[in-house]
C-alpha cells in the first residue's frame, strides 16, 4: 500500500493506492486534503468476469488488493472535503475498468464541488501548476 500527504504549508496533497478499503486512519490521515491521488483500479463485475485467474482476481479484489472503483468512493465519501478541489482517478486497470466508470465513482462522490482528472496507463494526465483549476 502507498498512503502519503505532502505539503508546502499552504496546500496538502494525499496519494492513496493499493489499500483494498479504507480504515480509520487512511481517513484521518487524508482528511483535509487540497488535492487527491486516489487508486481506482477495477470495476468489481469487469474484474469478475476477466480472464484473470481466480488466484489473481482473489488478491486484487481482496481487502489488501486494489482499490475498486466503489471502494476509492467509500473512501473518498469518509474524507473531511471542505479543503479538496481536485481529485486525480489513478492506476486504473486497462483490462478491468474504463476511464469514465473511474470518474462516475468519483463524480458520485464529490459532484461539483471539484476538479476530477483521470490519470490512463498510455496518457498519464497533463501538468497541473499553481493556480490550475
Amino acid at each position: 500500500p502507498v498512503q502519503y500527504t505532502a505539503s508546502d504549508g499552504r496546500f496538502r496533497l494525499g496519494v492513496l493506492t493499493d489499500a483494498g478499503h479504507g480504515t480509520a486512519h487512511i481517513t484521518d490521515a487524508l482528511g483535509g486534503c487540497d488535492a487527491l491521488l486516489l487508486e481506482c483500479n477495477h470495476d468489481p463485475a469487469m474484474l469478475a468476469a476477466s480472464n484473470y485467474p481466480p488466484s489473481l482476481k482473489a488478491r486484487i479484489g481482496g481487502p489488501y488488493g486494489h482499490l475498486s472503483n466503489a471502494a476509492a468512493a467509500q473512501v473518498l465519501a469518509a474524507l473531511d472535503r471542505s479543503r479538496l478541489s481536485m481529485v486525480v482517478a489513478a492506476h486504473l486497470s486497462q483490462q478491468n475498468n474504463t476511464p469514465e466508470l473511474a470518474h462516475a465513482a468519483v463524480h458520485q462522490v464529490v459532484g461539483e464541488t471539484c476538479e476530477i482528472r483521470v490519470a490512463c496507463q498510455h496518457d498519464g494526465f497533463g501538468w497541473i501548476g499553481a493556480g490550475a483549476s
